[in-house]
């Protein structure tokens, strides 16, 4: 049987939490970045109908009607989607799931660092990561949903290739060289 230290553990979960919280901001910032695109989409329709419908009114003739009414349809399936898929909202959700992922980060990296520097014992570092554990479970209780696909393409964005997790060299870019495991262990 393989044992997993305290600190082990805490670098695994600060792993976890840091890909979150990237994963999270990527997805957040794609998909305020479509509802743009959508938006300025539906905005150039728009000013197209506006057009066509113009000329129409002036007699311009039943090319231009017909040509009014598929722009119009067009722009209509446009905002159906937009409304549909709600971008803006799921961008607001998972910007502000990153928000609150990032102090965690932070205290858990925090964490790492009193121990190694001796500033606490091993039992008030379990105390704590038994804390943060249960606030890191309530974050993620209340994190939207991300479908898979976007967690993957957020970690492929993030240069993070394993899914959900990072690698002790990955762990290792997020934490001070003296928190860094790959080089005390290359070191023993």
């Amino acid at each position: 049987m393989v044992g997993i230290t305290l600190r082990d553990h805490l670098r695994l979960t600060f792993g976890q939490v840091v890909y979150r919280h990237k994963a999270h901001s990527r997805i957040g910032h794609v998909r305020a970045r479509q509802a743009r695109w959508l938006r300025a989409g539906e905005a150039l329709l728009m000013t197209a109908v506006a057009g066509v419908s113009t000329a129409v009114a002036f007699g311009q003739g039943r090319a231009f009607a017909i040509a009014a009414a598929a722009l119009a349809t067009t722009t209509l399936v446009v905002l159906v989607i937009h409304l549909t898929l709600d971008l803006e909202g799921s961008a607001v959700v998972h910007d502000a799931c990153a928000a609150r992922l990032w102090p965690m980060r932070e205290r858990y990296r925090a964490l790492l660092s009193d121990l190694a520097d001796d500033a606490i014992d091993l039992d008030a570092a379990r105390e704590r990561r038994d804390l943060l554990m249960n606030e890191l479970h309530g974050i993620y209780q209340h994190a939207p949903s991300g479908d898979q696909p976007s967690y993957q393409a957020a970690g492929r964005a993030a240069a993070i290739v394993s899914e959900g997790a990072l690698s002790d060299e990955e762990i290792d870019t997020f934490l001070p060289r003296s928190l860094h495991k790959t080089e005390k262990s290359a070191t023993a």
